[in-house]
C-alpha cells in the first residue's frame, strides 16, 4: 500500500539542516532528513520503501506513520481551503515586470537624479513649516487622503510582488505601539526561497523611494506644495520602517539576512528571563543584540511619534483654532479638528479590538 501523497507540501532550503515546508498557509522549520521524507512521498511508494530510502541516504531510522502523525497534529496533511481574495485576480506574469533588472534600474536612475537634484537645490527637500497651507481644512484633508492614498501604494507593491512570486497576499488594518498600520499578509512568503523574500519585504520602501525621487526631481521645474507633500509622506514612510524594533518592513528583511524566524518572540522571551534574573538557553547572538535593539527602539519609536505624528497634528490643530477664533462657528476648522479626532478613534478602535482578540486566544489556549 503506498504512503500518502504529501507533493502538495512545498520544501525550501533555508540554511544548513534547514528547511522550511508548509501547505501554503501553514508553515514549519524541519530538519533535512524529514525534508527527504517529504520529497519521497509522492503517493507512488509504500512507508517500508520511504523509511529504506531515507535510511539509505541518511543514515537515520525514520517512523513514516509517527512522521505523519505529527504533519496531521500540525495541519499539514491536506491543502488549506481559503476562498479566493480580490489579490488572487493579479496573474504574476503581469506584475513581474515591476521587478525585473530594467525596472530597478529605472529607480537607480531617478534616485540618482533626485540626489543630484538636492545638493544643486537643498531647498528641495519638504519642511514642516512650508507644508502647513493657510487653510487648515485643505491641508488636513490633503495629508489625510495623500497619508492614506501613499500607504495604499506602499502596500500594493508589496502585494504585487507578492503575485510576482505566485504568493497570496491579503490587507488588513492593524497597529505597530501607537500607529494604525495599514499591513499586507503574505503568509506564503516562506514557500519561496530565502533570496527571493527580500522582493516582498522591501517592495514598499523601494516604491516610496521612487516617488520621492521623482518628486524631487519635479522640483526643479515647478513648486508645488503637493508635490513636497508626498515627498514628505513618502520620507517618513522609509524611515518609519528602519524602527524595526516593531514589526516593520526592515524588521522582517533582517530576520530573513539572520536566518531568526521567531525573532520578535525569542527577543521578548530573552529579556524576560534577564529581567526575572532567569537562564536564556539556546538565545542566538542575533537574538540577543536584537533584544536589546529592542528596548533602544521603543524610545526611538516615541522620537518618530513626537518628531513627525505630533508636529503635523499640532500644526494642523493649531491653524484650525486660529481659524475659529477669527471667525467663530466656521464649518471649516470645525471640520480639521473632526477629521484629526476621527483618525485616532479609528486607531483606538482597531488597538482595543486586537487587544480583545489577543485576550480571547489566550482564554481559549488557557482553556483547552
Amino acid at each position: 500500500m503506498t504512503s500518502a501523497d504529501l507533493s502538495f507540501l512545498s520544501v525550501v532550503a533555508d540554511g544548513p539542516d534547514d528547511y522550511v515546508i508548509g501547505n501554503g498557509e501553514t508553515f514549519v522549520n524541519v530538519p533535512a532528513v524529514a525534508a527527504a521524507v517529504i520529497e519521497l512521498m509522492d503517493g507512488t511508494r509504500t512507508a517500508d520503501d520511504v523509511r529504506a530510502r531515507v535510511r539509505e541516504s541518511h543514515d537515520i531510522d525514520v517512523d513514516v506513520a509517527d512522521f505523519v502523525r505529527d504533519l496531521e497534529g500540525l495541519g499539514l496533511l491536506a491543502p488549506p481551503r481559503r476562498p479566493p481574495n480580490f489579490w488572487d485576480r493579479i496573474r504574476p506574469e503581469l506584475v513581474r515586470p515591476l521587478f525585473s533588472r530594467a525596472a530597478d534600474a529605472v529607480v537607480l536612475a531617478v534616485f540618482s537624479c533626485a540626489v543630484a537634484a538636492i545638493v544643486a537645490r537643498p531647498e528641495i527637500l519638504p519642511t514642516y513649516t512650508g507644508l502647513v497651507w493657510a487653510d487648515s481644512l485643505a491641508f488636513t484633508v490633503a495629508f489625510a487622503a495623500g497619508s492614506w492614498l501613499l500607504v495604499f501604494v506602499h502596500e500594493l507593491s508589496h502585494i504585487f510582488a507578492a503575485r510576482s512570486l505566485g504568493v497570496r497576499a491579503e490587507l488588513s488594518l492593524g497597529t505597530r505601539m501607537q500607529f494604525l498600520v495599514v499591513q499586507t499578509k503574505v503568509t506564503g512568503i516562506w514557500q519561496t526561497p530565502r533570496k527571493a523574500r527580500y522582493r516582498v519585504h522591501l517592495a514598499g520602501m523601494r516604491t516610496d523611494l521612487f516617488l520621492f525621487s521623482a518628486g524631487a526631481c519635479a522640483l526643479l521645474f515647478t513648486d508645488s506644495g503637493a508635490i513636497r507633500l508626498v515627498m514628505l509622506i513618502c520620507l517618513s514612510q522609509i524611515v518609519w520602517q528602519f524602527l524595526f524594533f516593531m514589526r516593520t518592513d526592515v524588521y522582517y528583511a533582517y530576520a530573513n539576512l539572520t536566518g531568526e524566524k521567531n525573532l520578535m518572540e525569542d527577543a521578548q522571551s530573552y529579556l524576560r528571563a534577564v529581567i526575572g534574573r532567569r537562564p536564556a538557553p539556546g538565545a542566538s547572538r542575533g537574538v540577543r543584540r536584537y533584544a536589546w535593539f529592542l528596548v533602544v527602539g521603543r524610545v526611538l519609536g516615541l522620537a518618530f511619534f513626537a518628531g513627525y505624528t505630533v508636529p503635523i497634528t499640532i500644526a494642523a490643530c493649531r491653524g484650525a483654532l486660529d481659524e475659529l477664533a477669527a471667525s467663530p462657528g466656521s464649518p471649516a476648522p470645525l471640520a480639521t479638528l473632526a477629521i484629526i479626532a476621527l483618525g485616532w478613534v479609528l486607531y483606538l478602535y482597531v488597538f482595543a479590538r486586537r487587544g480583545v482578540r489577543a485576550l480571547r486566544a489566550r482564554r481559549s489556549a488557557g482553556a483547552g
